[in-house]
């Protein structure tokens, strides 16, 4: 989902609200599974990503 989400620009509300779910559920997820979902934060931070409906 990551690299779809980086290659397209475009992050969409749900799969945003997957991805804040992932970093702060109690489930082990591993350090780069949280690298990769951190950089797509950034990304939208920085204007690098959209979100789109």
């Amino acid at each position: 989902m990551v690299e779809r989400i980086v290659a397209s620009g475009k992050l969409t509300r749900r799969e945003h609200l997957v991805l804040t779910s992932a970093i702060l559920s109690d489930d082990k997820i591993s350090e780069e599974e949280r690298h990769q979902i951190n950089r797509i934060f950034d990304y939208i931070q920085i204007g690098r990503l959209n979100f789109s409906d």
